[in-house]
């Protein structure tokens, strides 16, 4: 079933990075323990050994883009992203994702969105008809990035955010249509939208 926020007690972030991921993680858990780790990579795996219940990581600032490692570690972990929220730090807006180690499953409802990740063949047409294969089902694609994969020249896997419930049955219709036409496919976690 997934944990709730306000079930959780103790939650990661990353003090070594910027001193406003701390201000964000007050915000979007207050009361509650926060614990501070050196990086990214420490604020993850807090979670993952069980130390801590969740974590929040800026994933994209409104100036300078997506953060390009806390993306890497979307694709690579198994963390769920639960919650997803706008933090204001003056100088730019920041997104910011709540992850833990279960999904959100009282995510699935109208207003929700989800995250995924996939590869797709390096051939033409295979984009298109893993873009179509959403589309088609009527979900409306919110952002759609790339980031090279580590162990492949010219490979690439492709973040896609979308609105709507990837548990009804057209949801499950995307899915599998778009599995069919990807290399790899990780769903990354469901949120409400606001």
């Amino acid at each position: 079933m997934g944990m709730n926020l306000s079930d959780m007690k103790r939650i990661a972030y990353c003090a070594g990075m910027d001193p406003e991921d701390y201000k964000a993680a007050c915000f979007v858990t207050p009361g509650v323990s926060h614990i501070d780790y050196t990086n990214y990579d420490k604020t993850y795996e807090a979670v993952v050994s069980g130390e801590c219940d969740a974590c929040v990581l800026p994933f994209e600032r409104s100036r300078s883009g997506k953060v390009n490692h806390t993306m890497d570690l979307f694709y690579h972990g198994d963390l769920s992203i639960i919650k997803v929220f706008k933090w204001d730090s003056g100088d730019e807006i920041v997104r910011y994702a709540v992850l833990a180690r279960e999904e959100n499953e009282s995510a699935c409802e109208e207003g929700s969105r989800f995250m995924m990740i996939f590869t797709v063949k390096n051939m033409q047409g295979t984009l298109v008809k893993a873009v179509n294969a959403i589309s088609s089902h009527g979900f409306n694609i919110r952002f759609l990035h790339t980031r090279p994969l580590e162990y492949e020249e010219w490979g690439y896997y492709f973040y896609v955010e979308c609105d709507g419930d990837d548990k009804s049955a057209e949801g499950q219709a995307m899915l599998a249509d778009l599995k069919a036409v990807c290399e790899k496919f990780k769903f990354v976690g469901r949120y409400p939208s606001k």
